[in-house]
Formats: structure tokens, sequence, C-alpha cells
């Protein structure tokens, strides 16, 4: 969704009169600085983009392709020849075959003998065409995409993944492993349920390797995620972020920094990275410099595209962007153009030259795009020609797509912000006016939308905090809105898009005093984009800027983290359970796993991120006050299939009593306290009746209000 300006009916979102907005902090419609056209062929092309066959293992007599295309194809130029390296074969073998090519220039090369490179075992080897050639040296140098921790892939979302280093002094026979160059917050193998709440960062990798000689940098651009720990992928949760070291320091691992808040301070191993983004989402591509307009351009897919091996959540259009930035230090991206027109492309990998088809790194008025990706055959080259004038950049909303829980390892200031959020059928939200119907949906937080199409219908929420943030479904009949704060009108926002954003961010406004309350309203004006199918705007929460503690959002492998502690506030007597293992029935056959992320004690009693079971004791969660204050205290206990007592106790002083209805009635509880630095307060179970183990749903959240 983004605020309504003057702008031409070709902009995704078309102009309107306006009776209140405030001018948007970028505008996501700007003109790129060209116009373009293309054209395409699919014959002739390099096996090694184009399968002889559309065939997912397809086998050629000479070049196992299949999986080989899985990763972008890159290339370098040594001694005036083009060079060609890529897998072939098994990449998550031990022992990795890297097909090797020459020739005068990228369609034209021939085989040369496979080179190798040796691995340790449990991490894969993708050479995704990031490719650099020390003439002084002698010395090829690539990035390497890595996925390891594989076997957690069910119940996770994703794998693990990091960037490595390889180089080669015989022009890619052999290769050396230099090591790890860019690893995620908690790159350990066993660190993925470290990180709090629901997701964990999968890692820098799927890259985008570019030599910046005229800056004297090399970047990577990685496309990372937070993958759930257990369900499918959620496409709109991908991002870009970017990476940099001196061309003097030869990519070594220890010198990479990644790009974070504005500078290149945090580490490439173990750091924290801010998003980097084209508008307001990312892409999957490519990055070349244009002599011609004099920019470097960046080419590909939105990130989020979906894939439909693993998810049907993300972008439905697959069609080739564009976005360009003056100076690769300081990462202003415009937002996103559409370059070529094609909403059914699934081809997502891509290798840009100039027009000769020699050079990865620079074009004059031409470039060549090749475009590929695993079966979807045929492959394609696209010549594109740049010229004098300008290109509208796609409408998409002003903001992204972001978790419903606050991401406290991400270094980006939206995905780590400190809030509490408010659900569409919390008490805290206020409806008025007429039409409001529930909608239910998976995807919406806590599973349910309120939406109207009524003029004059509004949702408001009061708070006191620095920050507001609104959740506001994007979709196809999205309608127009008018945000009000403290009672002025301060922006009209159209939630129009032809996908659907269940996670988006509709409005935020940051630098609001702390100290007063504040009133957030969305009224529904009625009207609509004349794309759209109508005028509904869905409400699926909102959020505050508040130091607010909610268990499930907090919860992870590490006892203490986030101020959560498990069985008793010392955390004695209990231990955190990733999986059960029982070993196969067949012999020699894969363990059988089932998924647990929960803390157990030795009566089996149990504490998951948003539940609680006991046996024969008591079994609690305990939050420890960081500082002094005055702390609000909400939540509700529901089971379906067994009833009990429940209590809150502050140092062993009971605050709140409870019973279980086993019939999934749920109780209730929303009190203040006083607490001081290091008192306890504790939720527990005290007995049970009905089903054994059982789990309670027991989800608290703690806030303080001053």
């Amino acid at each position: 969704m983004v605020p309504i300006a003057a702008r031409t009916r070709a902009f995704a979102f078309s102009c309107m009169l306006l009776l209140c907005m405030t001018p948007p902090a970028r505008s996501q419609t700007v003109a790129l600085p060209f116009t373009c056209s293309h054209s395409v062929r699919t014959d002739h092309l390099p096996e090694f983009v184009a399968p002889p066959a559309p065939n997912l293992y397809n086998t050629s007599p000479t070049l196992k392709v299949g999986w080989g295309i899985d990763s972008p194809t890159g290339f370098v130029r040594i001694g005036g020849e083009v060079w060609v390296f890529f897998n072939s074969g098994n990449q998550y073998g031990t022992t990795v075959k890297v097909a090797r090519y020459r020739g005068r220039d990228f369609e034209h090369t021939e085989r040369q003998a496979d080179g190798v490179i040796t691995v340790e075992a449990g991490v894969s080897t993708h050479f995704c065409g990031g490719l650099w050639y020390d003439s002084t040296a002698g010395k090829l140098y690539a990035p390497i995409h890595c996925e390891y921790a594989r076997e957690i892939q069910p119940p996770a979302g994703w794998s693990r993944k990091k960037t490595r280093l390889a180089t080669s002094t015989d022009r890619g026979q052999t290769w050396n492993l230099e090591g790890d160059i860019l690893t995620d917050f908690l790159p350990g193998n066993e660190d993925w349920l470290k990180f709090s709440g629901s997701y964990f960062e999968a890692g820098p990798a799927d890259f985008d390797f570019y030599a910046d000689e005229r800056g004297g940098y090399f970047y990577i651009f990685t496309c990372n995620a937070y993958a759930p720990k257990s369900g499918a992928m959620n496409n709109f949760l991908w991002f870009n972020e970017a990476a940099r070291c001196a061309i003097g320091d030869r990519m070594a691992p220890g010198r990479w920094l990644k790009f974070y808040r504005g500078g290149w301070t945090e580490p490439g191993l173990g750091g924290k990275a801010s998003r980097v983004t084209m508008g307001s989402y990312s892409m999957y591509g490519r990055v070349i410099f244009s002599r011609f307009l004099k920019t470097y351009m960046r080419i590909g897919v939105v990130l989020g595209a979906v894939d439909r091996r693993y998810t049907t959540l993300g972008f439905g259009d697959g069609s080739v962007y564009c976005s360009t930035c003056d100076d690769l230090a300081t990462q202003q991206w415009t937002p996103m153009g559409k370059i070529v027109d094609d909403p059914s492309n699934a081809k997502f990998g891509f290798t840009l030259t100039d027009e000769r088809g020699v050079d990865p790194s620079s074009c004059d008025r031409t470039l060549r795009l090749y475009n590929y990706w695993l079966y979807d055959i045929p492959s394609r080259a696209i010549d594109i020609t740049f010229g004098p004038g300008t290109t509208t950049a796609t409408g998409f909303p002003r903001y992204g797509s972001y978790a419903f829980e606050p991401l406290p390892e991400s270094g980006d200031t939206v995905v780590s912000r400190q809030t509490k959020i408010v659900g569409c059928e919390d008490n805290e939200t206020v409806y008025g006016g007429s039409g409001w119907t529930r909608r239910e949906g998976a995807a919406y937080f806590q599973g349910a939308a309120k939406e109207s199409g009524a003029k004059g219908a509004f949702v408001q929420m009061s708070f006191t905090g620095p920050s507001v943030y609104w959740r506001g479904v994007a979709d196809s009949a999205g309608g127009i809105a008018d945000v009000y704060l403290d009672g002025k009108c301060v922006e009209t926002v159209d939630t129009y898009f032809h996908d659907e954003l269940p996670d988006q961010f509709a409005f935020v406004r940051t630098g609001l005093d702390p100290r007063v309350a504040h009133v957030v309203k969305i009224v529904v004006r009625g009207e609509k984009n004349p794309r759209s199918a109508g005028t509904i705007i869905r409400h699926t929460a909102f959020e505050y800027g508040a130091e607010s503690y909610r268990a499930s959002a907090g919860f992870s492998s590490v006892m203490g983290k986030n101020n959560w502690y498990y069985g008793n506030a010392q955390g004695r007597d209990v231990r955190f359970i990733d999986f059960i293992r029982t070993p196969s029935p067949v012999p020699g056959g894969r363990e059988n796993k089932t998924f647990t992320n929960e803390w157990r004690d030795t009566s089996g009693g149990r504490v998951g991120n948003d539940y609680q079971a006991c046996v024969s004791r008591p079994v609690s969660r305990t939050w420890l006050a960081p500082h002094s204050g005055i702390v609000r205290v909400e939540g509700s206990v529901m089971a379906d299939s067994t009833g009990g007592s429940t209590r809150i106790l502050l140092n062993n002083r009971v605050t709140w009593s409870g019973r279980v209805d086993p019939r999934g009635v749920p109780a209730a509880h929303d009190l203040t306290l006083d607490v001081a630095p290091g008192d306890a307060v504790q939720f527990t179970l005290n007995e049970k009746t009905g089903n054994g183990s059982a789990a309670v749903r027991w989800d608290p959240i703690i806030t303080f209000l001053k």
C-alpha cells in the first residue's frame, strides 16, 4: 500500500485528488532514467543455460545439467578468453565436479576437462556464477553458495545457508576451499532454534557477485530469509542484504563487511545486516554497469516471486524488473521498473553480459540477459537496448512484508522493531460504522481479519508509544482509506495490489511523543483504484512501539533469552529437546525424528512456545524483570481436552489464579504489577485432569506501561 500522490495512470497505484496526505519518505513510483526495448530468442543457446530436454534430472552425453542450473551460471575473462565455470554433478557431495568451458564469448565455448573441489560432508557446493580473476597472480576467486543443516527441512521452511570462498591457480582444474566469508548471526549447525520466536535466519547466500573495479570493492548481494522453524516458507519474507570487501583484500575470510543501517560496519561472519531494497521489495538477479546510462543496474525477478516447488505464498508476477544505483557504496537503489512484461515467467536464473557476450561487469547501450531455470524450458536470451527518456517504476506497496513478531537478531530496524501487536479481535481494537465482517485466513495474524467497504466505517486503537504500524491487507479488491493520527488526517492509503499481501504494513509512523496517549484511526472512504475489484479495507492488526514481551515471540532454546526462563525461575531440572529420535525399524535406515522444540523436566512436564503441559508436578514459564516499572500482564489459558488450575505469581506471591476449562473456554487475565529489577513473574500450570500430558495453550504478554 502506498500513499496516493499525483502520478500517471501507468502507475500501479493510480492518481487521484487527495483530501489528506503527507509526502512519502520515498516514493514507489519515481521514474527510471531510461526507455528500453527488447528482443528474445531461444535457439542456439549454450547447454549450460539451456538443457537439451525438459527433464528435471536430464543428463546429456557429456554434461549432467539437471540441478546444475539451480543456481545462476557465471563467467570470467582470462587472457582475452571467456571461461565459464559451474557445477557438473552432485552439489551435495564431498568431491564436486566443476564444468569448465573456454571460448571467444559466452555462447561460443568448448568443453574442457572437469575441475574438482573437495569439501566436508553435509555442506553443499553451488558455483553461483560469481567469479574474479587476478591476472597478476594468475588466480581465480569464486564465492560459493552453500546449504547445510539440510536435515531440518522438514519441519523447517528452509535449510541453513552461507557463502564461502574457493580459489584456483590452474584455471579451475583444482579448487581450494578458503573458508566461510558470509554467515548469518547464529551460524552454527545447531543454532537455528536459538533464534527468538517462530523463525530463524536462513543465511546470506543465493547471491549475486559483482566486482566494482571503479570503486575498488567486491560486492555480494545475498538473498536471505526468515524461515519458519516449523511450516511452509513464506516467500514474502525473503529480502536482499549486501556485503563488500576491498579488492586489495582478495575476498579473504574475515575481510567482508555487511551493510548495516547506512554503513559498512558489521562483520561478514556472524554480523547483523539491514535490508537492501529496490523500493519496498528486493530482487533476485544480477548487477551490471551501463556506460551509456552511467549507472549500475540490477536486473532480475522480484524477490519473493513464488517458487511452486516449495510454497504458493509469494508474488505471482515473474516478470523481469530493473533498479538503478549511482553509487554502490550508498546502496540507494531506485524502485523497480518492469522491462520485460511476462507474469507467468518461472525462470529465476540470470546471467548478464554486454552485447558481445564477453564482459559480465559492464555494457554500453545494449546488454544481453540469459534467463533460465531448472526444467522451465525453453531458456532464452534477451537483448535489451536502452534509450533516453524515462520508464515508470512499478507501484509496489510502499512498505515490505514483515513477520507478525519482531525478530531481535536482525540488524534491520523494522524487522527488529520492539512493538506490541494488537490483533483485529483484541479488546483494544474499536470498530465503528457499518459493514464489518470477520474473514478467516491462515496467513492472517491469529488467523483472522475484519473487513468493510462501507464509506465511513472505521477501526481505531489508543496507545502510548513512539511509533505505530497498521497491518492492512493489500489485494485485488483493496479500497482506499484515510489514516488519522490524534484526530488529524495524515495519510491516504490505497490498498489495491494484484497479489494478496497478508503481512504487509499499510501505514507506519515513527518519532511520536512516547509520553502521551495517541489514537490511530483508519476510515474507509468507499472509493477504489480503477484497477481494484472493490472498496474493501481489510484490517489484521495494529502494532505500537513498546517494551513488550510475548512468550511465543521470545521463546528459544536458550535459557534466559529475552528474559524468559523455563521450568522455574532458576531453570533447574529442565533441558531443551529439539527432536525425539528413534532408530529406524529397518536395518541401516534413517532414524525417525519428531520435532518438539520444547523444554522438558524429568517428570515429563513441557513448556513450548505458546503452551505448557504437566504430568505429575507443576510446570512453569518465568519472566524476570530487566528493570523497575509497572507492567501489564495479559493473556488467556485454554485447552481442548484437559482441565486444571493455573496461577500467576510475583516472587512467590499469587496475583491471579484460574481454572482451565476442558471444553475450550478461555480463562483470561489482565493485571498490572509493580516490578523491580530481577523480580520473577511466574506462569504456573499446577495440576491437570483429563487427557494425560495434553498441552494447555498459554501465551502471556508482559508490557511496560511506565
